[in-house]
């Protein structure tokens, strides 16, 4: 069988099962779901940062997926940071992670190869791509291990994107409609460490940044799938636009009307709040559902 390896288990999160079942428990205790969560949730965004900045975010998004059981069978659209990835599918096998394997489901992702054209079968192009494994293990948490199958799709932020969401969206309304969704991107890379400072470095650059997110997360919050990919082009707000545009687009098919925002973070943030540093660099990070 074909398995995929972890490959950032013990830098972005515990390589050692016990601790990385005990810091994915308390990232998920943590959640705090709104009372008005709609009762039909289709998919989600989450980011894909190390835990300690990012996995409190992206385990709201998961949690809220879990809540209304859209987390056993997932279609997974991931960032594309290596630039290998054409909607590329790892439709074989299991990936493994620290509490186990999960799954590949074949079934789905067969029907997916068959029926959507802009997909290929390509488990390669995700053997280095971090930004759905480090999802795995929080969703292992939430969900039976034998319930939990998933199709990993990369997708390149290209005028693609949004189409490959239509023909995921289109064949899981008729045949999988129980079937979640799972985008992955981070927001904005801003400050000295990442060569982006556009409006200086400091508290005002920080807030520039802020603003900046909210330009992708209100295109995505009123389902402007086709925009998205275009305005991160722009203004350099998701490094996971393509991403973000397919789960916009597939959930728009499967019903969804609106993006409903949960939580929004920075690692400026957390860096303050957890370690009590100050930072000019900050990387944005969104927990988003469509319902």
């Amino acid at each position: 069988m074909n398995i995929r390896k972890p490959y950032k288990a013990g830098s972005f999160y515990q390589a050692d099962p016990r601790l990385c079942r005990q810091e994915a428990q308390e990232l998920l205790r943590q959640v705090v779901l709104p009372a008005d969560l709609p009762a039909v949730v289709h998919g989600g965004l989450a980011p894909h940062a190390g835990w300690v900045f990012s996995g409190a975010v992206a385990a709201v998004t998961l949690s809220a997926l879990a809540r209304r059981g859209r987390l056993e069978r997932v279609v997974m659209f991931g960032a594309d940071h290596w630039g290998l990835a054409a909607g590329s599918v790892y439709d074989q096998g299991a990936w493994q992670t620290p509490l186990g394997q999960v799954s590949i489901d074949e079934e789905l992702a067969g029907e997916l190869l068959a029926n959507c054209p802009l997909l290929r079968s390509d488990p390669q192009a995700h053997l280095r791509e971090h930004s759905l494994e480090v999802q795995l293990p929080l969703m292992q948490a939430l969900t039976e291990a034998s319930r939990l199958r998933i199709v990993p799709i990369l997708v390149r932020p290209d005028g693609d994107a949004a189409e490959i969401g239509r023909q995921v969206g289109r064949l899981l309304r008729r045949k999988f409609p129980q079937a979640g969704l799972v985008g992955s991107t981070d927001l904005t890379h801003y400050g000295p460490q990442y060569g982006f400072i556009p409006a200086g470095a400091g508290p005002e650059g920080l807030k520039w940044a802020d603003r900046n997110d909210r330009r992708l997360l209100e295109l995505a919050q009123a389902m402007q799938a086709d925009q998205i990919v275009p305005q991160a082009d722009r203004h350099h707000n998701a490094c996971g636009a393509g991403a973000v545009a397919a789960t916009v687009a597939a959930c728009a098919e499967m019903g969804a009307a609106a993006g409903l925002l949960l939580q929004y973070a920075t690692s400026a943030e957390i860096m303050l709040r957890v370690y009590h540093a100050t930072s000019d660099d900050a990387v944005g990070y969104a927990a988003m559902v469509f319902a």
